[in-house]
């Protein structure tokens, strides 16, 4: 083993290495001063560390410090990859799209009747007594929905 190895040092003081290796260290260590200096100031460093008191910080000290976190300025790399996420991407390129298609749709005239494209809208119509039931309900989400629509299989019989 080479004196270069100090990560191993460390490693031994904790208790880290497996035992081939930790023999080997061992062996190392009876053989080179240097290293052995090196682990009595490892274990002497550990030992006074364990010593002291435990810090925890008041509240406030800890609202201090985080409203000074927030405070700091954000990155431009930063800014960038909270817009890059999947969660605001995703979503955004979504909107773009029902957009684009939105724009690029040709429109039919104020008299010309319902065609079959609009058939979600009719559908919206014929149920809605029960979108307005899901509003009221305040759900968020398609899994939400899907709990609604199944609510008939949780009751119990009695």
């Amino acid at each position: 083993m080479s004196c270069d190895d100090a990560n191993d040092l460390t490693a031994y003081v904790d208790g880290e290495l497996p035992p081939a290796r930790d023999a080997r260290v061992r062996a190392h260590l009876e053989a080179c001063a240097a290293c052995r200096t090196t682990e009595a100031l490892l274990r002497t460093t550990v030992a006074r560390l364990a010593e002291l008191p435990a810090f925890e910080p008041s509240p406030a000290t800890r609202r201090a410090v985080l409203a000074k976190l927030d405070a700091l300025p954000v990155s431009w790399p930063e800014r960038m990859r909270t817009w890059l996420r999947p969660a605001v991407l995703w979503p955004s390129a979504g909107l773009v799209a029902v957009l684009a298609v939105s724009l690029l749709m040709p429109r039919p005239g104020p008299d010309a009747p319902l065609a079959l494209e609009d058939a979600s809208v009719m559908e919206l119509a014929v149920n809605l007594e029960l979108a307005e039931d899901y509003e009221l309900l305040g759900l968020d989400s398609m899994a939400d929905l899907e709990v609604v629509a199944n609510l008939h299989e949780l009751e119990v019989v009695r």
